[in-house]
C-alpha cells in the first residue's frame, strides 16, 4: 500500500505542530497571568478612551442638532423628512453616550430633548 504525502503525511505533521503549539509553555504560570491581565488592562484602558471619545462627540451632535432645528432646518419643503432625520440622529447620540454610563447611571452626554421643536406650517 502506498502513502501518498499529499493526503496523509502532511495533515498528520499540520495536527502534530498544532498539538505542540497547544501545549502550555515552561515557565511561572503567575507571571504568565500577569503578562495576560496587563494586556487586558490596556485594552480596557483603549475601549474606555474610544467611548469618552464617542460620548464627547455624542454630546457635540446633540447641541449642533438643537442648534440646526433652531436655525430652522425642519423648515422648508417636506420638514416630516427633516425631523425623522434630526430624531434618528438623536437616537444615534443616544446611544454613543449610554454606552459610556458612570457609576451614578447617567450618560456623561448632554440630555437630549424629549420631544422635537415644533415646526411653523
Amino acid at each position: 500500500m502506498q502513502i501518498k504525502a499529499r493526503t496523509t503525511i502532511i495533515p498528520i505533521l499540520a495536527l502534530s505542530f498544532l498539538a505542540l503549539g497547544a501545549m502550555p509553555q515552561g515557565g511561572d504560570p503567575v507571571a504568565q497571568l500577569t503578562q495576560r491581565v496587563q494586556a487586558l488592562e490596556a485594552k480596557v484602558q483603549a475601549m474606555q478612551g474610544t467611548m469618552d471619545a464617542q460620548s464627547k462627540a455624542a454630546k457635540e451632535l446633540i447641541i449642533s442638532i438643537d442648534e440646526a432645528e433652531k436655525a430652522g432646518f425642519t423648515a422648508g419643503i417636506n420638514p416630516r423628512s427633516r425631523e425623522i432625520l434630526l430624531n434618528a440622529w438623536r437616537a444615534q447620540a443616544r446611544a454613543m453616550s449610554s454606552a459610556n454610563t458612570g457609576k451614578d447611571g447617567k450618560a456623561d452626554g448632554a440630555k437630549p430633548k424629549t420631544e422635537p421643536a415644533k415646526t411653523p406650517q
